[in-house]
């Protein structure tokens, strides 16, 4: 799923929850969704993670992180 953006794939975790919640899948497709989920989950926090150490790096790059003191 990694050419999906992160938007996108918050969407389908989204839907996963939902789908999991409502309590209308088998054991197999219960599993199988919380599979994809914490695949999906992953992805988004490693994103995360990358996108906030380009801001700490743009921040000491630049001198900003002094701004808000």
């Amino acid at each position: 799923m990694s050419n999906k953006t992160f938007e996108e794939k918050m969407d389908i975790l989204e839907k996963l929850v939902k789908q999991l919640e409502s309590g209308n899948n088998t054991l197999d497709e219960s599993v199988k969704l919380y599979q994809e989920g914490i695949s999906l989950a992953k992805e988004c926090h490693q994103e995360l993670q990358t996108a906030e150490k380009t801001i700490v790096s743009l921040k000491t790059e630049t001198g900003l992180e002094d701004f808000s003191k």
